[in-house]
C-alpha cells in the first residue's frame, strides 16, 4: 500500500468508525428471512367458459421481525431442472511457464528485499456435488465446508514452515492457497516443497475507466428523460413499469474499490440499511485489509457501478438497472489498482460472507450476483479458481470485457473464462466503443458474451453524495448484473442455474452483426457477443404469467403477528378450449433464495356453447412465421405453432384478440365471433427503423464557393431512433468500371520471364523493386512486400504470422496495407504469384494467377492482380474467381483507424472482369462536413440531415468521392452509407509566386 494510500485511510478511519457506531447497540442483527403461510393451502374453481370467480387468500406473518410477501404465479411443475448442468468441478491453478514467477525474482532481486507472493498447493477441492444441491443455502454450506476442509487438511505442514520460519501469511481457502511475506531465499524453498504447485508474484490489475472525452454530452438523457438512455437502451424501465418487477429480493455483490453506502442514491438498496439512519456492516461489507469498518470509496468508481445497478435519485434521475435489488461490497481495488491478494480475499468473502471481525462466515448470506468491473491481461487464468468456486456456490459471475485498443483476440481476463459472462461496451447508437476489447478468447471461444452501454456518458452515483457520468467497459457490465437481478426477481426458479439465465440473455438479445473478428453459430460475434441485452424481452420469456389468474397484490408488507387478503381471481374469458387448468402461487418472505410457501391452483373450465377462431401469426415485412401469443381481451391465450398458425375456442360475442410476439409490438384485433374467416396478424419489429430520402448526393463547385445539400432521415419504427453521422476516412476516391467514369478494365499479360514469387502458407517476401518512386499516403516507396494471403505492405519489418482478423482493419501490418483479395490462399498448392514493371515502367504489376486457398479444392481458384501507377493511382482487376469464401476482404488501410474498405465475406463485391481503382484525393474533412454529428428521433419523425461541400483545388481530375456513414439503433439496419461526390471546377487563374532566397 502506498504512504499517499496509508495516509488517507488514516484520515478517513475516524469518520468511519463514527459511523460504524451507527450499529445498534446489540451488534449484528440476525437477517433473518422471517417467514409467512396462506391459507387455504390450495384453491380450486369450477368456472363456465367467458366467465370468472374472486376467492380470497390470507397471507399472515406468524414471526417475530416485519417481512414482506413476495408473490409468484408459477405452473404446476417447474419448466426448470431441479439439478443443475455441472460447471467446472474444482478449482484450477494459475498457469505460468515457470513454478517460480519470474516477476517475483525480479523484484526481489536484493538479498534483504521483502515481498508479497502467493503459495498455491498442487491438491484442489472437488466441487461437482454442489450443481445437484437445490437448496440455496445448502448448497452454499457444502461449498464453504469442502474448501474450507480441504484447505486445512492441505495446509497444515505448509503453515507449520511458515510459522518456524517467522514469516507472516495469511491462508486462503477458496482456492487452496496461502499469501506469504518473504524473501527470494524464501519463496524459492517454498517452491521446492512437493505439495506446492506455483508461487506467485502479488501483482495488480487495473479499475480505471475511460476518459470521458470534453464534448460528450454528460447528462442522464439528451430529452429530459429521468429514466437515464442507457435504461431505456436495455429495456430495464419497461420491466419496472409493464411487469413491475424492480429486482426485489435478490442481493447483488460488487468487487471494486468500495461503495459509499450513505450516498443518497444508494443508502436504501444497501443490505447493511436498518432504516431510521441505522447500518449493519456485519456480512455486508469487507475491507481485506480491516482498515474500514464501513463501506467507503476512494475513487468512486464502485460506486459509481453499484448505483448502475441498483441506485436511483428520488424524485429524479433513474440510473439503476435493478432499484429493487438490495447490494453488498467487497473493497477489493484501492484507488485505480487491485491487488491479487485482495481479490481473492474479496472472492472468499462473496462465497461466505462475514462479520466486521472476519469471523462467523454465513454462506447463507452470499449474493445471487457478483460484478467486477476490472479487468487484467488476457489469457491469464489466474482467477479461475475463485470463479469456479462461485459457480459451484450459484453465483452468477459477471466481468468487464476490459479497455483497450479494441483489437481481436485482446479479451481481457477474468472475462475470457468460459465459466463467466464477459461485457463488451456500446455507445449510444448500440455501436461498439473503439475501447472495448474484443474477442476471440485464445481457445478460439466467443467473447465477449453480450454488450451494453458504457460510452457516451453513463450517468450514476459518485463521491461526496455526488453524481458522474463515465465510460468503459467497468460501466457497461453492472447493466449485465443488473439484468440478472430482474431476471431471478421475475422467475425466483432460475437462481443458481447459470445455464438457463445465460439463455434466457442470449436467446433474447439484440443481434448486431460484425465479422471483424469472426462469427459463430445462431448469429454471435467476437465484437458484439450474442448482442445488446435485451433486459425486457428476456425478462418475458422468464416471467411466468398464467393467463387465467390474476392477484390483486404482489407485495405486501406485513408486521410481526399480521394478516393481509390478496383476491385471487379464476378467469375463464378466453382460454383455450374447456379442460382443467392447473398452477401454483408461491409465496416468499423477503428473501428469493429461502423455500417459498406453496399454494396449489386448479381452475375447471366447462363448456358453454364455444366456437372456433384461428389465424395466422407472421412478420408484417418479411411474412415469416413468428412463434407469438395470441391472447383475448388481455388474459388467457395460445401460443402458436411452428408455422404461425392458431386456434382458439370462444363462445360467441364480440372480442379483442391481441398477438405478441418477443421483439415485435403487440397487435390487436376486433372480432364478433362467429367469424366467418381466419383472423391473421401481422407484426412490426418493435425496434425504430432507419429511412433515408436518398443515399446518393452531388454538386458541383465553382472557385471558392460552399454548397448544401440535404437527406432526411425518418424514423419508420416503433421506438425512438439514435443515429450518429460521421464522414468516412477517404485519402482515395474509390472508382469501379461497372459504373460510369469508372476505370476501363484492362488484364495486364505479364511476359513469360516475368519473375515469380516463391510463397508458401503464411508466407511473406520482402524487397519487391517497383521500378520507380510511388507515392502511398504521405510517403515515396520503391519497394513492396507481397504476403502468400493476397496482399501488399510497404515498410513493414515484423515477421508475417498470417490472418487475424476477417476484414480490415488488420493487425499482420498495422499500416500501409493494400488488400485486393485478403484471404487464406496458398500457392504452394497450385498456381503461381509473378511480378513486372511495365507502360514504359510507368505502372508496377503484381498478379496472382490461378492460387487456390489453403484449405479446399485446389482446382478451386482465383486470379486477381494489384496494378501499382506512377501517378499514385492503385488498381485491382479480377479474372477468374472460385466460390468467394467467407474469410475474404478488399480494402486499403492507412493505419488501423484510417481505412477504406470495399467488402468483407463472401458478399464481397468482386467477380470477373471488375477492375476498382482507388484515386488519390485530399482528405475529406477539407472539403465535406455533415451536421448533426448525433441525434434521437421519435417514432414517426424526420430529421434533416445536412451536408456542406467546399471547393478544393482537385489534385486528380475534377472529382472527389467519399461516404457519409450513419450508424443507428435499427437493428436491421446498423449502419446506412451515403455517396457524396462533388466535381470541383478549376480556378478562373493560377498566380506563379517566384521566390528568391539569398
Amino acid at each position: 500500500m502506498s504512504g499517499r494510500t496509508a495516509l488517507f485511510r488514516l484520515i478517513i478511519v475516524a469518520f468511519l468508525l463514527l459511523t460504524a457506531l451507527i450499529t445498534p447497540a446489540n451488534g449484528f442483527i440476525a437477517q433473518a428471512a422471517g417467514t409467512v403461510t396462506a391459507s387455504p393451502d390450495a384453491l380450486s374453481e369450477t368456472v363456465p367458459l367467458g366467465q370468472q370467480v374472486t376467492r380470497p387468500l390470507v397471507i399472515t406473518n406468524p414471526g417475530s421481525t416485519a417481512v414482506t410477501a413476495l408473490l409468484y404465479e408459477a405452473h404446476a411443475q417447474p419448466l426448470l431442472a431441479t439439478t443443475y448442468a455441472i460447471g467446472p468441478a474444482s478449482v484450477s491453478l494459475p498457469q505460468q511457464d515457470h513454478s517460480l514467477d519470474p516477476r517475483l525474482v525480479a523484484q526481489l532481486d536484493e538479498p534483504a528485499e521483502r515481498g508479497s507472493f502467493i503459495v498455491y498447493l498442487r491438491d484442489q477441492a472437488d466441487l461437482s456435488a454442489a450443481y445437484g444441491i437445490t437448496d440455496w443455502s445448502e448448497r452454499g454450506r457444502f461449498v464453504y465446508r469442502t474448501l474450507v476442509e480441504h484447505a486445512e487438511r492441505a495446509q497444515r505442514t505448509l503453515r507449520a514452515e511458515l510459522t518456524a520460519r517467522g514469516l507472516k501469511y495469511q491462508p486462503f481457502w477458496i482456492v487452496n492457497a496461502i499469501q506469504v511475506e518473504g524473501s527470494l531465499a524464501d519463496a524459492q524453498a517454498l517452491e521446492r516443497r512437493a505439495d506446492v504447485a506455483l508461487v506467485r508474484a502479488n501483482v495488480s490489475v487495473m479499475v480505471a475507466p475511460q476518459a470521458v472525452p470534453a464534448s460528450l454530452d454528460t447528462r442522464c438523457s439528451t430529452d429530459g428523460n429521468p429514466v437515464c438512455w442507457n435504461i431505456r437502451a436495455i429495456g430495464a424501465d419497461r420491466v419496472w413499469n409493464e411487469f413491475g418487477v424492480t429486482g426485489q429480493g435478490v442481493t447483488v455483490a460488487s468487487i471494486d474499490t468500495g461503495g459509499v453506502a450513505t450516498h443518497p442514491a444508494l443508502r436504501d438498496q444497501y443490505r447493511g440499511a436498518l432504516g431510521n439512519g441505522e447500518y449493519d456492516h456485519n456480512y455486508n461489507w469487507y475491507d481485506p485489509q480491516g482498515t474500514f469498518p464501513a463501506p467507503t470509496d476512494q475513487n468512486g468508481h464502485g460506486t459509481h457501478t453499484i448505483g448502475t445497478m441498483v441506485g436511483g435519485r428520488a424524485g429524479g434521475e433513474r440510473f439503476g438497472v435493478a432499484p429493487g435489488a438490495r447490494w453488498i461490497a467487497a473493497q477489493g481495488c484501492e484507488g485505480s489498482f487491485c491487488s491479487e491478494s485482495d481479490l481473492i480475499a474479496a472472492a472468499q468473502w462473496i462465497l461466505a460472507p462475514t462479520n466486521l471481525n472476519d469471523r462467523n462466515p454465513r454462506p447463507d448470506l452470499r449474493p445471487l450476483i457478483v460484478n467486477n468491473s476490472w479487468a487484467g491481461g488476457s489469457d491469464d487464468p489466474w482467477y479461475a479458481g475463485y470463479t469456479a468456486a462461485w459457480r459451484a456456490a450459484g453465483i452468477f459471475p459477471v466481468f468487464a470485457a476490459g479497455n483497450g485498443a479494441g483489437a481481436c483476440r485482446s479479451i481481457a481476463s477474468p472475462g475470457d473464462y468460459a465459466d463467466v459472462v464477459a461485457v463488451g461496451a456500446t455507445n449510444r447508437s448500440n455501436t461498439i466503443a473503439s475501447f472495448s476489447l474484443r474477442g476471440p478468447a485464445a481457445d478460439g471461444r466467443m467473447k465477449p458474451d453480450f454488450v451494453a452501454p458504457g460510452d457516451g456518458g453513463i450517468y450514476s452515483a459518485h463521491l461526496n453524495d455526488g453524481y458522474a457520468s463515465l465510460r468503459g467497459t467497468s460501466m457497461a457490465t453492472p447493466h449485465v448484473a443488473g439484468a440478472v437481478a430482474l431476471l431471478y426477481a421475475a422467475n425466483p426458479a432460475l437462481i443458481g442455474n447459470f445455464e438457463a439465465t445465460y439463455a434466457a440473455l442470449s436467446e433474447t438479445a439484440r443481434r448486431i452483426d460484425d465479422s471483424q473478428c469472426g462469427v459463430v453459430s445462431g448469429g454471435g460475434n467476437n465484437v458484439y457477443g450474442w448482442g445488446l441485452i435485451n433486459a425486457h424481452a428476456a425478462v418475458a420469456r422468464v416471467r411466468v404469467d398464467v393467463p387465467w389468474l390474476r392477484l390483486s397484490e404482489t407485495s405486501i408488507a406485513l408486521n410481526p403477528g399480521q394478516s393481509a387478503t390478496v383476491n385471487v381471481t379464476f378467469d375463464a374469458d378466453g382460454v383455450a378450449a374447456p379442460g382443467i387448468y392447473t398452477a401454483r402461487l408461491q409465496i416468499y418472505a423477503n428473501d428469493l433464495t429461502q423455500p417459498p410457501v406453496t399454494v396449489d391452483v386448479a381452475m375447471n373450465v366447462t363448456a358453454s356453447g364455444g366456437m372456433v377462431v384461428s389465424g395466422t401469426v407472421r412478420d408484417a415485412e418479411t411474412g415469416e412465421a413468428l412463434r407469438a401469443t395470441v391472447s383475448v381481451n388481455g388474459g388467457a391465450g395460445v401460443t402458436t405453432a411452428a408455422d404461425g398458425t392458431y386456434t382458439l375456442i370462444l363462445s360467441p360475442g364480440v372480442y379483442t384478440l391481441t398477438a405478441t410476439a418477443l421483439s415485435y409490438a403487440p397487435q390487436q384485433r376486433v372480432i364478433t365471433v362467429p367469424t366467418g374467416a381466419p383472423t391473421d396478424f401481422g407484426l412490426l419489429l418493435d425496434a425504430p427503423r432507419l429511412t433515408l430520402s436518398t443515399d446518393y448526393v452531388t454538386t458541383t463547385l465553382d472557385f471558392n464557393t460552399d454548397a448544401e445539400r440535404t437527406v432526411t432521415i425518418t424514423n419508420t419504427g416503433t421506438r425512438p431512433l439514435t443515429f450518429e453521422s460521421s464522414v468516412e476516412y477517404a485519402s482515395f476516391g474509390i472508382y469501379r468500371s461497372d459504373e460510369p467514369g469508372g476505370p476501363v478494365y484492362q488484364w495486364i499479360d505479364l511476359p513469360a520471364d516475368a519473375p515469380t514469387l516463391e510463397l508458401t502458407d503464411t508466407t511473406r517476401i520482402d524487397d519487391i523493386p517497383l521500378g520507380f518512386d510511388f507515392p502511398l499516403y504521405t510517403l515515396m516507396f520503391t519497394e513492396t512486400s507481397v504476403t502468400s494471403d493476397g496482399t501488399l505492405s510497404f515498410g513493414w519489418s515484423y515477421s508475417y504470422t498470417g490472418l487475424l482478423e476477417r476484414c480490415l482493419p488488420a493487425t499482420e501490418a498495422f499500416f500501409y496495407l493494400l488488400a485486393p483479395f485478403r484471404s487464406d490462399l496458398d500457392p504452394s498448392r497450385g498456381g503461381q504469384v509473378r511480378y513486372g514493371t511495365v507502360d514504359n515502367g510507368a505502372t508496377f504489376v503484381v498478379s496472382f494467377e490461378r492460387v487456390p486457398l489453403a484449405q479446399g479444392p485446389p482446382d478451386q481458384t482465383y486470379t486477381f492482380q494489384t496494378l501499382l501507377h506512377r501517378d499514385g493511382r492503385i488498381t485491382f482487376q479480377y479474372a477468374d474467381l472460385g466460390a468467394l469464401p467467407e474469410r475474404l476482404s478488399v480494402g486499403v488501410q492507412r493505419t488501423l483507424s484510417q481505412f477504406q474498405r470495399v467488402g468483407c465475406g463472401a458478399d464481397t463485391p468482386v467477380a470477373p472482369g471488375l477492375a476498382i481503382e482507388f484515386r488519390p484525393q485530399f482528405s475529406p474533412e477539407g472539403w465535406l462536413t455533415v451536421t448533426p454529428e448525433r441525434g434521437m428521433i421519435a417514432p414517426g419523425e424526420s430529421t434533416t440531415l445536412r451536408i456542406v461541400y467546399r471547393w478544393q483545388a482537385p489534385p486528380q481530375g475534377a472529382r472527389l468521392r467519399t461516404a457519409v456513414t450513419l450508424l443507428s439503433s435499427d437493428p436491421r439496419r446498423r449502419s446506412a452509407t451515403i455517396m457524396a461526390e462533388a466535381a470541383m471546377r478549376p480556378a478562373p487563374y493560377v498566380v506563379w509566386l517566384v521566390i528568391a532566397a539569398r
